[in-house]
């Protein structure tokens, strides 16, 4: 990160892996990334940063190898409908379980995958602009509200 961006935190949690529910892993309570090593990822269009799209699909795998990729999607629903129709599977933050349950769809712990943190970043010099200020007053509002 570089001095001129200023970050506000909003949330670390565990990332888990998002498969078909009739897929044999389904059954099993938590994963390893091992043993997902071959099973096809779903993919993003190529105006997606690469960076960002190699860390939700943990490419490469720990152990060096390529991922797998699989259909390509354009939006979460597609996503979902790619996953539950057995055509690949996808890693999302553990939060995925509650805001988007789906028949056919199964959520694992997968135990040695990195969490994903989620922030606000802004550049320093525009911390006084009107709407970042907005932004960050409504930020720090709704986690005081949570606390």
């Amino acid at each position: 990160m570089t001095d001129d961006i200023e970050l506000h935190h909003l949330a670390t949690e565990p990332r888990v892996a998002c498969l078909s529910a009739g897929h044999p892993l389904a059954i099993l309570p938590r994963l390893t990334l091992a043993q997902l090593s071959g099973v096809p990822v779903v993919d993003m269009p190529g105006q997606v940063p690469r960076l960002w799209w190699d860390f939700w699909a943990v490419d490469p795998r720990p152990d060096g190898s390529p991922v797998h990729y699989g259909p390509v999607v354009t939006d979460m629903e597609s996503l979902l409908h790619t996953v539950a129709a057995g055509e690949a599977m996808c890693f999302l933050p553990a939060a995925a379980r509650e805001y988007f349950p789906r028949p056919g769809v199964s959520y694992i712990d997968v135990i040695d995958l990195a969490p994903s943190t989620s922030a606000l970043a802004w550049l320093r010099r525009r911390r006084s602009e009107p709407t970042i200020k907005a932004i960050r007053q409504a930020a720090h509002e709704a986690a005081s509200a949570a606390m």
